[in-house]
């Protein structure tokens, strides 16, 4: 019996801290909110695709802890953007303000976890997507820094491939220890 009760309490203890950094007035706000958009739609079949919009994404394991910083704060920019829109369109006051106050705590949210570097590094990518490769300035100075590109590449290549065989050795030799 009392290993019942420890169950119950690691399973409670992980729902709990599932959403332990949800604050009250938020989780509120996202359930009314997901309560109106999505379980009174009107037509459920083209909201489900069997495909997520991002939890796919954030499961993919082979990403490091600076990728996986990057691509939230991608998400985290991606959410205030789709909030924004909803918030301009919906007439009803109640949920422009639920979808204020989301949008509020997620800029929060990736304010204090995930600033600095990362918004640099989306807002360079961003500007790398954008690239016109049909502009000949583009292509002339694609090619006058290709050498350097190229080795650079070759170069940080080359340490990850040392870096992931340093590691899959020190668990190797981790294992033989046990």
């Amino acid at each position: 019996m009392t290993l019942y009760w420890r169950i119950c309490i690691v399973f409670f203890g992980m729902i709990a801290y599932s959403v332990a950094f949800l604050p009250k007035n938020i989780k509120e706000s996202i359930d009314h909110l997901n309560n109106h958009y999505v379980r009174k739609n009107p037509n459920p079949g083209k909201l489900y695709d069997g495909h997520s919009l991002f939890l796919e994404k954030l499961k993919d394991k082979t990403f490091e802890e600076g990728e996986q910083k990057l691509l939230m704060t991608i998400i985290l920019d991606a959410y205030h953007r789709i909030l924004a829109k909803m918030e301009n369109e919906t007439l009803d006051e109640t949920l422009k303000h639920d979808l204020h106050e989301v949008k509020e705590q997620m800029s929060k949210l990736k304010e204090h976890y995930f600033s600095g570097k990362h918004a640099d590094i989306k807002k360079y990518v961003t500007e790398l997507l954008a690239l016109k490769e049909n502009d000949p300035r583009v292509q002339s100075k694609a090619i006058f820094e290709l050498k350097t590109i190229y080795n650079k590449a070759a170069n940080l290549g080359s340490q990850s491939a040392e870096n992931h065989r340093r590691r899959r050795q020190a668990k190797g030799s981790k294992k033989q220890r046990s």
